[in-house]
C-alpha cells in the first residue's frame, strides 16, 4: 500500500481512538500525518470516502493477524489456533489504535456493501463455522452466534490483559478458550473424539 495512504490511515484510526470521530477534520488527519491537508484529497474525495476506507482497512489488518494459518489441522485445531491469536492481537493493540466499540460505532458500519466485504474479508473464519455446522460437530446456528458464544470472550480477554485488568495466564486461558470450544458443540468431547476415530 502507499506509504501516505497509510500514514494517512494511521492517522485518522489514533484520532479517533484517542479523541473521538465527532469534530474530525481533514486538518486535523493531515497535521497527525505529517502531509499537507490537499494530499488527502489525492486518496479520498471526501472524508466520508476516508471513514469507509478506513472501516475496510481495520478489517484487513485484524484479518491478517487472526487468521493466520486458520486451515491448517483439524476443526478443533484451526478453532483454538484463532481463538489465541485474537487475544494476542488485542492484548498488543495501543491506545492509537481503534477499539472494538469504536470500530463497531464508525458510520456506515451496518451498510450491506460493508456487511459483504466483512464477510469476504473473513472468509476463513465463515469456513471454520461452516464446517463444524455441516459435518454436525457444531450447533446449526448462524454465524454471527456461533462467534458471540465462542469468539467474543477471548476479544474481551484479550482487552483485559491489555488494560491490566487480569493478569495473562496460559493455563487459564487454555481453560477459557477450551470451554469456548466446547460451547459451539453438539455432543460432548469424547462423543466428537469417538466419532472422528481419534
Amino acid at each position: 500500500m502507499d506509504n501516505k495512504r497509510e500514514l494517512i490511515f494511521t492517522a485518522t484510526e489514533k484520532i479517533i481512538a484517542t479523541k473521538g470521530i465527532q469534530g474530525l477534520s481533514m486538518q486535523q488527519i493531515a497535521t497527525e500525518a505529517g502531509v499537507a491537508a490537499g494530499t488527502i484529497y489525492r486518496y479520498f474525495k471526501d472524508k466520508e470516502e476516508l471513514i469507509s476506507e478506513l472501516r475496510k482497512h481495520v478489517l484487513r489488518e485484524v484479518a491478517s493477524n487472526i487468521l493466520v494459518d486458520c486451515q491448517e489441522g483439524d476443526l478443533e485445531q484451526r478453532f483454538k489456533r484463532i481463538w489465541f491469536n485474537i487475544v494476542e492481537f488485542g492484548r498488543q493493540r495501543t491506545p492509537a489504535n481503534l477499539s472494538y466499540e469504536q470500530y463497531i460505532h464508525l458510520p456506515g458500519i451496518d451498510s450491506d456493501p460493508h456487511q459483504t466485504y466483512e464477510k469476504q474479508t473473513f472468509q476463513g473464519l465463515h469456513m471454520l463455522f461452516e464446517t463444524g455446522r455441516v459435518s454436525g460437530q457444531f450447533h446449526n446456528l448462524q454465524n454471527k452466534v456461533l462467534f458471540a458464544i465462542s469468539l467474543e470472550p477471548s476479544m474481551a480477554l484479550g482487552r483485559s490483559i491489555r488494560r491490566g485488568q487480569i493478569e495473562y495466564n496460559r493455563d487459564e486461558l487454555e481453560i477459557a478458550c477450551d470451554l469456548c470450544w466446547k460451547a459451539l458443540l453438539t455432543t460432548p468431547e469424547s462423543t466428537q473424539k469417538e466419532l472422528s476415530g481419534k
